[in-house]
Parts: C-alpha cells; structure tokens; sequence
C-alpha cells in the first residue's frame, strides 16, 4: 500500500468485527496464528505409491471376485486384467469407470445368479472406484496426511454398510 501515512500501514484492526478484542491483525499481513492451533506440524502421511497399490489391490481383488463369481472366459479375463492394470497405471483416466464397467457386464452376460459372491463385488467396485479417484489427485513423488484421506475413508465405511446390508436383505429375500 503506497501513499499512506506508515502509521496506517501498519496499524491493527480487529480480524472479526464481531470477535472483539483479542483477535487482532495487522494489515497488509498475515492474520495472527490461533492460539489454540498447531500449525506447522503434519501427521501420518502415505505415500502416494501405497495409493496406487491400493488401486492394483482393489482391481485384482474386483477381477477374482468377479471371475470366481461369473466364471468368464479367457478373453474377457484378459479384458479384466488389461482394464486393471490401465486403471493402476492411469488412475485420472476413466480406467477404473472401464473395469466398473467391464466387471458388471461379465456378470450380467454370464448370469451367475445372486450369492454371497455379491457383497465382494460391491465391495471391491466401490474401493476401485475410490482408490482410483485418491491415486489420480495425487502426485506420485507426494505424501498425504492421513488427515486427508480419513473423511474419504469414513464416507467409504458409511456406504459400504448400507451397500452390505442391501446385499444381504437381497440374499434372504430371493430364493
């Protein structure tokens, strides 16, 4: 700020009007550090290399559900593990919307029938699904806080529970 007296340039006003005193920076600065705050200080991190293993954990663990379910043929197995791989090696592209895909169409062109079989592929085609949206928004040479990656992971649990509990009222209720 150029023109202004340095008694202003430099005076506090409150952060908050409505704080009141106590909370006060100074302007053309940054705001005063909340006492009550750590800053500076990281957690537990993973490294974006456990992320992408997870992404080629998930898809192989989706591609033997899968298989072991709907008993496939070789070349849609070879489809599968091309998707899996593409998926691992490209998390940002649609891979994994491709092996998703991909899985559900074996299923339903070899009609297995409903079984227990069902809550793994749930299971596995929702941690593709989000293993591969975590791997794709972080860089390989990174770490992330596992701060960072909790609320992802507790919205997982949330819908892999309302998921499972619909896989098993569908098991009871049909023959």
């Amino acid at each position: 700020m150029t023109g202004l007296p340095d008694e202003r340039r430099h005076a506090t006003t409150p952060a908050d009007p409505s704080a009141g005193s106590g909370s006060e920076t100074t302007s053309g600065s940054e705001p005063a550090a909340d006492p009550g705050r750590d800053s500076g200080r990281v957690g537990s991190t993973v490294a974006a290399w456990v992320l992408r293993a997870t992404v080629g954990a998930a898809s192989a663990a989706t591609i033997g559900v899968v298989a072991a379910w709907s008993a496939p043929s070789s070349a849609l197995l070879v489809a599968l593990a091309l998707a899996g791989v593409w998926t691992v090696l490209r998390p940002g592209s649609h891979a994994a919307t491709a092996l998703i895909a991909l899985a559900a169409f074996v299923v339903l062109v070899n009609d297995p029938g409903l079984s227990a079989w069902a809550a793994g592929a749930v299971l596995g085609v929702h941690a593709v699904h989000l293993s591969a949206a975590l791997a794709a928004v972080v860089p390989m040479d990174t770490k992330v806080e596992f701060a960072a990656l909790r609320p992802s992971l507790r919205r997982f649990a949330v819908v892999q529970a309302a998921s499972q509990a619909l896989v098993v009222l569908a098991l009871l209720v049909v023959p």
